[in-house]
């Protein structure tokens, strides 16, 4: 499991424990990011390239990945980098090409906490627990100025509209409805291109869905996986 930008393996806490009734879980942090240490990466096939690293260290054979927002876009570029670790894929809340609004880049670098908060605003369907926003605004704010930066430039950069189709890897795409950091528009593209893709729109959720919605997103998880 794949965190998104300025994240940590913490936002994937309701699938890695819960999810151990039927699969081995491992939720990674990725470099500069929660406790990894070492520096951030600028690009997503320089984590991409990391990822693999791991995958190749700690697993004996394929596995599946699953990755959210910024983690979805590392893992399209994992499978399409090595798709001979992959036993198949998971595409959270993300897209072929990631945009980012140039006030949110800006404001990351001027205006930090405020920004974040706006952009968490964001991330939740309408009526989310308030304590839920809390949290996702702290775990992002812990981050730091440069790392959110960084992440949401590379976000701004990512685009393999023109690749996404080569994918060959089993694949399931889910989002929230009601997602307006990465609309379900994107997620419709994912599956137009991919081919033998499945398509999960979970009603009531937003960015957040696996937290939002994480009874349902799961029993997707292990439809596709079993």
């Amino acid at each position: 499991m794949i965190h998104g930008a300025g994240g940590r393996s913490q936002v994937w806490q309701a699938q890695v424990h819960p999810l151990k009734d039927c699969l081995n879980t491992l939720a990674l942090d990725l470099p500069g990011h929660g406790e990894t240490g070492g520096h951030h990466k600028r690009s997503m096939t320089e984590y991409a390239h990391w990822v693999s690293e791991i995958l190749v260290t700690l697993f004996p054979g394929p596995v599946f990945l699953m990755g959210h927002s910024m983690g979805g876009a590392i893992v399209q570029e994992t499978a399409l980098l090595n798709p001979h670790l992959l036993k198949g894929i998971i595409l959270v809340s993300t897209g072929p090409k990631l945009q980012v609004a140039p006030e949110f880049l800006e404001g990351l670098s001027t205006h930090f906490e405020e920004t974040i908060d706006r952009i968490i605003g964001y991330a939740y369907a309408p009526g989310a627990d308030p304590m839920l926003v809390k949290e996702g605004a702290e775990l992002m704010k812990a981050a730091g100025p440069r790392v959110l930066h960084d992440d949401f430039e590379a976000c701004d950069r990512f685009d393999r509209s023109k690749e996404v189709g080569n994918i060959e890897l089993p694949c399931l795409i889910v989002c929230g409805n009601k997602d307006v950091l990465s609309p379900p528009a994107l997620s419709e593209r994912l599956h137009q291109s991919i081919k033998g893709s499945t398509l999960k729109a979970l009603p009531n959720a937003g960015h957040m869905v696996m937290i939002e919605s994480y009874r349902a997103f799961n029993d997707c998880v292990r439809q596709f996986i079993w």
